[in-house]
This record gives C-alpha cells, sequence and structure tokens, in this order.
C-alpha cells in the first residue's frame, strides 16, 4: 500500500534536491578530472625525455663509431639544436689512452646526460 502510494504520486524534483545532487556529483568529478589532466601532463614529459634519450644515445653511438684516433684531443664543445632540444657533445682527456665522451640533451629546464669512456684499441 505504501510502494503503491509512492508509485501514483508525480511530483518533480524539487530544485533544492538539483543542487544537492549536482553538488555531490561534482565533488565526485573533480578529482577524476584532475586526475586526467595530471596524467596527460606525465605522458608528455616521459614522451620528451624519451625522445631526448634517444638523440643522447644516437650522439654517443656516433661518437663510439668514430673511434678513439679521430676524436678531438683537447676539450671540444659540438653542439646542435633538434625541434625543442639542444644537444652538446664534449670530448676531454679522461686519462693517458682513454678519452671522456659526455652527450647532454637539454629542453625547458631538463637535461639528459650521458657518459662514457673511450679507450684506445
Amino acid at each position: 500500500m505504501l510502494l503503491r502510494y509512492f508509485l501514483q504520486k508525480e511530483e518533480g524534483m524539487s530544485l533544492v534536491e538539483v543542487v544537492v545532487g549536482i553538488a555531490i556529483l561534482s565533488i565526485a568529478l573533480i578529482p577524476i578530472l584532475n586526475y586526467f589532466a595530471n596524467s596527460t601532463k606525465i605522458v608528455y614529459q616521459t614522451r620528451l625525455r624519451s625522445q631526448a634519450l634517444n638523440l643522447a644515445q644516437e650522439a654517443m653511438e656516433g661518437m663510439k663509431a668514430v673511434g678513439y684516433g679521430q676524436l678531438d684531443t683537447e676539450a671540444i664543445k659540438y653542439e646542435g639544436s633538434i625541434e625543442e632540444f639542444t644537444r652538446d657533445v664534449i670530448v676531454s682527456n679522461y686519462d693517458t689512452g682513454i678519452k671522456k665522451v659526455a652527450v647532454i640533451v637539454s629542453w625547458d629546464s631538463q637535461d639528459v646526460k650521458l657518459q662514457t669512456l673511450i679507450a684506445k684499441r
């Protein structure tokens, strides 16, 4: 009988009920939307870091392919810009028969640095 009363009762929702429903929905959705915004930013930063690592690895492999004999003996800085990245390669003497090669790729306010030692064979 009580169920029949509620089913036959045809009243709409009041303005207060609508406002409370919207408030509860907003409180639930704001953290979810914030999560999506942060995840998009993190994916973008990860993509840039991955590209920077690839550029640094490419330069490092190129320096290894050149070989010890053709590397400059003085600390020389090679510079180059690719898209929004700046790549610096620094070759310096480390020890007798060993040269140190450092590749630094920078973008915005971040950078990636790879170092290796190349010895005379």
